[in-house]
């Protein structure tokens, strides 16, 4: 699906690899600006190979991080219009091992992360009247018994946390114009996926980047004028919990 995002502004935290790349490179084709961010520089230079994509090494689980991207946005390009929250700690970890360190690591950069980012940019994206979106996980709706998948507690209940905020977001920031949706995928292929993912999915198969990023663009697209406060779950049917039973 085509959409037009000439003339637009967009950040994509976790922008160097895995589902922020396919979404930076997918705005860039269709017109928009796009500012990447990400910790490892080598990484963000590879994945900003398109005239339209610039990038910015930050941590975004660290509160002055998220000024510093805005302010990068607006220096090149004058404007924002989208946010896409993609960037996730994922921290494998059994209730008998928690430990205040790594619970504490997940939901700053799971839920902490997108909130400061989206707070330092709502000043761009009232004027612009622009749009979040979040990217939750499968593993805030339905919980994995299956290999590393049950030691994800801690990461599905900040993804969980995440997707609630997306809609009390949307009907804080409604009057302003700004829409928050969240897209939820299920395993994708990233250097995180487990191995034991293909097994857990009705569709027989990992999704792609490509396949959510394409509905990232659908909901950010300007068209979309009504659609706010939803979560959008894409995920090869694991929702459809036979493969977890």
């Amino acid at each position: 699906m085509q959409h037009n995002f000439t003339g637009k502004v967009i950040i994509v935290t976790g922008g160097s690899s895995g589902i922020g790349k396919a979404t930076a490179h997918l705005f860039a084709q269709q017109g928009g600006s796009v500012l990447i961010t990400g910790r490892h520089v080598e990484a963000l230079k590879i994945a900003a190979d398109h005239e339209r994509i610039a990038w910015i090494a930050a941590d975004i689980s660290q509160e002055e991080t998220a000024s510093t991207v805005v302010a990068r946005a607006l220096e090149l390009w004058g404007r924002i219009d989208v946010v896409v929250n993609n960037a996730a700690a994922i921290l494998p970890l059994l209730l008998e091992n928690s430990d205040t360190e790594h619970m504490y690591a997940t939901f700053q950069t799971n839920v902490f992360g997108p909130t400061w980012l989206n707070k330092a940019a709502l000043p761009a994206l009232t004027q612009s009247k622009g749009t979040i979106v979040n990217i939750t996980s499968a593993s805030a709706q339905v919980a994995s018994v299956r290999g590393s998948g049950a030691q994800s507690s801690y990461y599905g209940a900040s993804k969980a946390a995440l997707e609630q905020l997306t809609r009390y977001w949307a009907v804080e920031l409604a009057p302003r114009g700004i829409r928050v949706n969240a897209i939820a995928p299920g395993p994708t292929e990233t250097r995180e996926t487990p191995p034991e993912a293909e097994s857990m999915i009705p569709s027989n198969r990992p999704g792609k980047p490509e396949d959510i990023a394409s509905w990232i663009a659908a909901v950010a697209d300007p068209t979309m004028k009504w659609l706010t406060g939803q979560v959008i779950t894409v995920d090869g049917g694991i929702q459809l919990g036979a493969q977890f039973s």
